[in-house]
C-alpha cells in the first residue's frame, strides 16, 4: 500500500528546473504533495507521517535503469560468480567450476557469468579443453560479461550436438582450432545452441529471481527498471502475479521480443503504454548486431588486427526494416539493441523508412547501448528524435577489450554523454546488468570522470557535471519510457520514489561515487531499503 512520508533537513536534487534544490519532501498516499522548505514541507505532510531527518544527506528522484535485465539478475546470484573481481586467471575459473562439480550430480548443468577474457592474465577464453579438466561428467557454459560469448565444455557439446562439421550459424561462430575442432567458444548465435539446452524455469522460480534481482536493485537505490527481454509468456506472468500481489519490488518497463511476442500483442490490442505505474508493455525489440568484446558489433571499419573481420548482422538487414515496420506501424516502440556504428546507422535507416512510409508523432524509438557513434550519427539520431541508451558503465568495465578491438582512436565518443547533450540528445542512462554490476552510482561515477575502473583516462572531454549525470538516470529514464509525466523528478503529483544516499554526493571526489551507500530507498511513500 501507498504510504505517507516527510522528509526534512536535506540537500535534495529535485531534477524539476523549477525548483532544482530542496531540503524537504512530503508524500502522502504515495505521491508527492510538496517540494520545498521543511516549515512547509511539514505542514503539507499528512498528520502521522513518518520522518527522516536527512540530516544534510543528498535526495534524488527514485534511480531508473533505463536498459537491464532482472531476471537475469535473479538467475546470476545463484549461478558462478566469474567477476574479474574476484577471478584473476583461468585457474581461479577452473577452481569455481571443480568445487561446484563435486557438489552436485553427474549429468547436472553447471553455468557461471561475468569473466573477462580482456582482464584474465592470460588475455584468452577459456576452452573446453581447461573445463573439460575441472568437470568432465556435467556440462559447463561460462558466459563472458557481455552474455553474447560463451564457452562450453566437451560434455555441453555433445548435448548440443556441435562437432567438427557442424556448420557456424549466419548469426553467430562457432571458434576452432588449427585442426577445425570446436575450440568450446560460441559467439552470438552459437551460444544459443547450448543456451537452448539449459533447463527451463518455472514460473515460481522466475517470481523468486525477480524478488531477489528486486532487493538487489533496491539496495543500489534503483526504484524503476526496463527488463530488456521478454519473449516467454511465463516471464509476463511472473510479472503479473508479482504486482496482483503487491509483491514486486521495483517498477518495470517490459521489452517484448518481436518474433516471440507481436502477434500475439497485436492481436489483442495490446502495444507500448499498456500497464500501469508497476509493469507496462514497452518497446518491441530486436538485435541488430553483437558485442564489441566478441569482435561481433558490425562495424564500418574493421576490427583491429582483422582486415576481414566487420563484425556480425543477427538478421539480414532487409529483414531487421520489415520487423520495424511491423512494430511502428502496430503502434509499439522499438528498441533495437546496436553497437557498432554500422548497426546504429541500419536502425536510424530503418526507423527513417518507417516514419516516411507511416508519420508518427513522438514515437521515441530507441537505440538499446548505441555505443560507436561519431558527429555524423549524432545528428541522425538528433533529426529522427531517437532515445540512445547508452551503458553508462560500460567503458568502467570495458575498457581494454574496446581499445584492444576497436583501438583508442574509435572510443572518443563511446557513450559520449556530452555529445549527446551538445546534439540535444535526451540519452537515458543503463547498466545492463548482470552484464555489469547493478551498482548506479558507478555508471554516475563514470560518466561525470569518464575513468575506467583502475583510473585511467578514455576521452575526459566527454565528462558531465553530477547534476546531468543524475539527470541522465532519473528524468532522462523516465522520458525513454513515456513516464516523464509521473516519475523522474522530485515534484507535487509525481510518484514518491526516492533514493537518500548515505552523504552529500556534492561533497564527495568524483572518483569515490562508485563506493558511496545509499542509506534508504523510499518507493511509494514506503521505506522499502534501508542501509
Amino acid at each position: 500500500m501507498p504510504g505517507d512520508l516527510l522528509l526534512v533537513n536535506g540537500r535534495v536534487r529535485t531534477m524539476d528546473p523549477a525548483n532544482p534544490a530542496a531540503s524537504a519532501v512530503a508524500i502522502r498516499m504515495g505521491r508527492i504533495v510538496y517540494v520545498g522548505d521543511d516549515a512547509e514541507a511539514q505542514a503539507a505532510a499528512a498528520p502521522g507521517s513518518a520522518v527522516i531527518d536527512l540530516a544534510g544527506r543528498t535526495a534524488t528522484p527514485g534511480l531508473n535503469d533505463a536498459h537491464a535485465h532482472p531476471m537475469g539478475v535473479g538467475f546470476a546470484l545463484r549461478d558462478l560468480d566469474l567477476s574479474p573481481e574476484r577471478n584473476a586467471t583461468i585457474a581461479d575459473l577452473q577452481a569455481l567450476v571443480r568445487t561446484a562439480a563435486g557438489n552436485r550430480l553427474a549429468g547436472s548443468w553447471l553455468l557461471g557469468r561475468g569473466y573477462d577474457d580482456a582482464r584474465l592474465a592470460e588475455r584468452r577464453h577459456p576452452t573446453r579443453a581447461d573445463l573439460d579438466a575441472v568437470a568432465p561428467e556435467h556440462p559447463v557454459l561460462l558466459l563472458r560479461m557481455c552474455h553474447h560469448i560463451g564457452v562450453a565444455n566437451s560434455a555441453a557439446l555433445r548435448l548440443a550436438g556441435i562437432t567438427h562439421e557442424t556448420a557456424d550459424p549466419e548469426d553467430g561462430l562457432f571458434d576452432r582450432d588449427a585442426h577445425g575442432e570446436p575450440t568450446g567458444v560460441l559467439r552470438e548465435g552459437a551460444l544459443s545452441a547450448v543456451q537452448a539446452l539449459l533447463p527451463e524455469p518455472d514460473e515460481a522460480e522466475i517470481m523468486a529471481a525477480l524478488e531477489a534481482a528486486g532487493r538487489e536493485f533496491l539496495r543500489h537505490g534503483v526504484t524503476s527498471a526496463v527488463e530488456a527481454i521478454v519473449r516467454d509468456p511465463r516471464q509476463l506472468r511472473a510479472y503479473q502475479r508479482l504486482r496482483e500481489r503487491e509483491a514486486l519490488p521495483i517498477r518495470t518497463y517490459l521489452m517484448m521480443i518481436i518474433d516471440e511476442t507481436l502477434d500475439d500483442l497485436v492481436s489483442l490490442g495490446i502495444r507500448t503504454g499498456f500497464g500501469d505505474e508497476w509493469v507496462r508493455i514497452g518497446p518491441a525489440k530486436l538485435f541488430s548486431d553483437g558485442s564489441i568484446g566478441g569482435r561481433t558489433a558490425r562495424m564500418h571499419a574493421p576490427y583491429e588486427g582483422e582486415p576481414e573481420n566487420f563484425g556480425l548482422w543477427m538478421m539480414p538487414p532487409e529483414e531487421l526494416k520489415a520487423k520495424v515496420r511491423r512494430a511502428h506501424d502496430a503502434g509499439f516502440q522499438v528498441g533495437i539493441h546496436a553497437i557498432g556504428d554500422a548497426a546504429i546507422d541500419l536502425v536510424l535507416d530503418a526507423y527513417a523508412e518507417a516514419q516516411v512510409a507511416n508519420p508518427r508523432p513522438d514515437a521515441r524509438h530507441r537505440i538499446e547501448h548505441c555505443s560507436i557513434v561519431d558527429d555524423r550519427i549524432l545528428g541522425r539520431i538528433r533529426d529522427l528524435g531517437v532515445v540512445p541508451i547508452p551503458g553508462t558503465s560500460f567503458l568502467r568495465h570495458f575498457r581494454d577489450a574496446y581499445v584492444t578491438n576497436l583501438g583508442e582512436w574509435r572510443i572518443g565518443q563511446t557513450y559520449g554523454m556530452r555529445s549527446f547533450a551538445r546534439f540535444g540528445i535526451t540519452a537515458a542512462a543503463s547498466t545492463d546488468a548482470p552484464v555489469v554490476p547493478v551498482n548506479a552510482l558507478a555508471g554516475i561515477q563514470t560518466m561525470v570522470t569518464r575513468r575506467d575502473i583502475l583510473g585511467r583516462p578514455c576521452n575526459l572531454e566527454e565528462a558531465i557535471p553530477l547534476d546531468d549525470a543524475l539527470r541522465a538516470y532519473t528524468v532522462n529514464g523516465a522520458y525513454a519510457s513515456f513516464e516523464e509525466g509521473i516519475k523522474g523528478m522530485l515534484k507535487s503529483g509525481l510518484l514518491g520514489d526516492i533514493t537518500i544516499f548515505e552523504t552529500d554526493l556534492a561533497t564527495v571526489d568524483p572518483n569515490d561515487l562508485a563506493s558511496v551507500g545509499v542509506d534508504y530507498t523510499v518507493v511509494a511513500g514506503k521505506v522499502v531499503y534501508e542501509g
